[in-house]
């Protein structure tokens, strides 16, 4: 049995797209990819101590996951040597209860779920949390050719089936409206060049744009082409100095797309580097906090000193706290003989004073 509904504009408003919804009686399912990264850090968390998760939708409800890297506190010695999981309904059923069943495991190299780590609860009726006590082995987990555990970081697929409810769903419109295509367009409008009235030369390579296309993305730009003593209507050439060829490129792309090119993960923490230093050479704001973030997720022992001199001289306050908490893990003496140090210690003597404040209070 199924009930449906549709809903116009009313009487003399503008006329509106109709919807369509229905309300039906089935299973309701949900999936979340929970990501576990510098998992030898989050081992130090002592055992019956978890880490919780951000909180997701699933199955029309919302959970979150408990992360016990040590073992959960209820079965102390039965846990021991363990990583233990709990799932958890966030919230209170209409009903009081959800009966629902789920499925953990951890994803292998290919993205595929891994045989061994599956774990599937009985259908059963929940009103709080249900525990996965000894999910896996630690030393299981770590062992190489198990290939679960890669850059120091695992996946976790959670899978969420609430049976025997009734839901409201969305049904198919009469008319399917496709998403918007603004994107495809100008990309493809910057890859033909066409209609272009403005060359920009970066490293020898030259770059056919459009000029409104630059002064409405970058108030740089805008100042540079549409200034006061600039002419309007005439074509015109910009040098950019001290910049890769690659890396203005990527800057071009984000400026008429607004998504960045696909780059290889071994040069991933470079090129975000060199593409933060031109966001904010070009004061493209978005593009930025793009970079500073993938950048928090790129920091290791090597590199946690240039990065956070890099934060300081571009005022990134969130990559600079993020190489601070790194930094109180891993302590100082993995990184003081690094050239980055040296770097650190003349040209950013304040960020260093805060850094040993930091972790003397620590």
């Amino acid at each position: 049995m199924s009930i449906s509904a549709s809903s116009v504009g009313s009487s003399g408003a503008p006329p509106q797209p109709s919807s369509r919804s229905s309300i039906t009686a089935a299973a309701a399912t949900g999936k979340h990819h929970l990501k576990i990264d510098s998992y030898s850090l989050t081992t130090a968390v002592p055992l019956g101590a978890h880490i919780k998760s951000s909180n997701f939708q699933a199955a029309g409800y919302s959970w979150y996951i408990n992360y016990f890297p040590n073992g959960c506190g209820r079965l102390l010695k039965r846990a021991r040597g363990y990583v233990s999981l709990q799932l958890v309904l966030d919230g209170t059923a209409a009903d009081g209860a959800v009966k629902a069943q789920f499925t953990l495991f951890l994803l292998n190299e290919t993205g595929q779920p891994a045989p061994e780590t599956v774990r599937k609860s009985p259908v059963h009726k929940l009103a709080g949390g249900w525990w996965f006590y000894r999910f896996i082995k630690k030393e299981e987990l770590e062992r190489p050719f198990r290939g679960l555990l890669r850059d120091d970081g695992f996946t976790l697929q959670c899978e969420v089936v609430v049976l025997d409810r009734f839901r409201a769903v969305k049904t198919a419109p009469f008319v399917e409206v496709p998403p918007p295509d603004l994107q495809r367009d100008l990309g493809e409008l910057l890859l033909s060049g066409e209609a272009s009235d403005v060359t920009l030369q970066a490293g020898g390579v030259r770059f056919d744009a459009h000029r409104c296309v630059l002064a409405a993305r970058s108030p740089v730009f805008k100042t540079e082409l549409l200034g006061s003593m600039k002419e309007g209507t005439s074509n015109c050439d910009i040098h950019i100095e001290d910049m890769e060829p690659r890396v203005f490129k990527a800057v071009l792309q984000f400026m008429y797309t607004d998504a960045l090119p696909e780059v290889d993960k071994k040069e991933e923490a470079a090129m975000s580097q060199h593409l933060l230093e031109a966001a904010d050479r070009f004061n493209l704001q978005r593009l930025k906090l793009l970079c500073e973030d993938k950048l928090c997720g790129c920091i290791d022992k090597g590199s946690v000193v240039t990065t956070l001199v890099l934060a300081e001289q571009h005022s990134c306050q969130g990559l600079k706290e993020k190489c601070f908490e790194f930094l109180k893990f891993t302590g100082l003496n993995a990184v003081m003989a690094t050239d980055g140090f040296n770097h650190l210690a003349t040209s950013c003597p304040t960020v260093l004073e805060e850094l040993m404040s930091k972790l003397t209070l620590h």
